[in-house]
């Protein structure tokens, strides 16, 4: 069994220990320790990072009793080699692990919820709960959340003897068999978790909600806390300068200068989409002779109601018609319809010849296709009266 001296002091930075064993973990061979300070990947938290005898530590997983070290070295059984955790990844996680032991108790405890899903990386946190949460009730309890940090408790974690155990009320996602981990929040939470935490609520800083979505009939809540949290808050913050520079947005009014962009924007692309319109009508019906029972169209926009336009168009002139709108550079988007002809054979040429993503019924199918100008005007404009070749 390897020791897990993350659980007798959790702040400890290096350590001493003798190479048990090597073994192969799902492909991967690792090294087993008689102790060690790197947690591993459990309860939905990333694993440690660090160094073992100067070789970094890639990854570290626990199977039964053993916990695995896979680095990008080579050790010997029997050596006695020196390991260092990275004190600052470890702190981080620490913080956000606190964090959620404190939001997920008040979700309980207020409306009854479980925490039924935890993860912790490097860069994202997310908590995942058996109810519904509402933006009211996800802000009230953030701002709890951050009270209780400034607060100061006392953060504790033990293995209590089975029969204080027994007496102990605590969270747990899964009913636990041997000796459990206790981590006690004075005055606010009681659970049951194998991951190192910090010695008070102060030492949290901060805990932030940054967005929540509906997930399997709850709620899953993305969050940051401490470092990570004012980090987050750096680059929003920066983001931030720089759009009221773009803008010319005195600070707080950056909110109303972008929605008077996007709705000058939104004037200008519809007079935009209207003036294109009216250009792609003229070269219609300039293109059009009395007789005419197919027309070939092709347009530069991108802008799909446009190439709808032009459908309505030339729908109203022909009953045959192929448009395509797009570049060679990008390729084509296409309507194609006809209300006489037989367009199956069009169809399946477009499809095993010309490698065109397609498909439609009752003489009408849209699709996209990658050839230039003169390719589709060499294609579709000597079209006969039967869509053949």
């Amino acid at each position: 069994m390897t020791v897990k001296l993350y659980d007798i002091e959790p702040y400890d930075t290096y350590f001493d220990a003798i190479v048990l064993e090597s073994t192969e973990y799902k492909d991967k061979t690792g090294y087993v320790f008689d102790k060690t300070l790197f947690f591993p990947e459990e309860g939905g938290q990333s694993p440690d990072k660090g160094q073992v005898d100067g070789f970094n530590v890639i990854d570290v997983q626990i199977s039964g009793d053993k916990i695995i070290h896979f680095i990008d070295g080579e050790l010997k059984v029997g050596d006695s080699v020196h390991g260092e955790i990275d004190w600052n990844h470890r702190f981080l996680n620490m913080q956000c692990h606190s964090a959620e032991h404190i939001f997920s108790r008040l979700v309980y405890s207020k409306f009854g919820f479980n925490n039924v899903g935890f993860h912790l990386s490097d860069n994202t946190a997310t908590m995942d709960y058996d109810g519904f949460l509402s933006p009211e009730d996800i802000k009230a309890l953030e701002l709890r959340a951050n009270e209780i940090i400034i607060e100061n408790r006392p953060i504790k974690a033990e293995y209590p003897e089975p029969d204080r155990l027994k007496e102990i009320e605590y969270r747990s996602k899964k009913e636990l068999t041997g000796p459990v981990r206790i981590v006690t929040v004075e005055g606010v939470d009681v659970c049951a978790c194998c991951a190192p935490h910090v010695r008070t609520t102060a030492e949290i800083g901060l805990f932030k909600v940054l967005s929540f979505e509906k997930y399997k009939g709850g709620v899953r809540i993305h969050y940051l806390a401490g470092f990570r949290a004012i980090a987050d808050y750096e680059v929003r913050l920066s983001t931030l300068r720089d759009i009221s520079a773009t803008l010319s947005a005195k600070p707080y009014s950056e909110s109303e200068a972008v929605r008077s962009l996007n709705e000058d924007n939104k004037d200008l692309k519809f007079r935009i989409v209207n003036i294109t319109n009216q250009f792609i009508e003229s070269k219609i019906r300039n293109s059009f002779h009395e007789g005419d029972t197919f027309l070939l169209y092709i347009g530069t926009t991108d802008e799909v109601s446009c190439m709808d336009f032009a459908a309505r168009v030339l729908r109203g002139l022909v009953p045959s018609f192929a448009s395509f709108f797009g570049s060679d550079e990008e390729g084509y988007r296409f309507i194609i319809e006809s209300s006489s002809l037989n367009t199956d054979s069009l169809l399946n040429r477009l499809k095993n010849e010309l490698n065109c993503k397609c498909g439609g019924k009752n003489g009408s199918f849209r699709g996209s296709i990658e050839l230039k100008a003169e390719d589709l005007i060499k294609n579709f404009s000597t079209i006969d009266t039967t869509f053949g070749v």
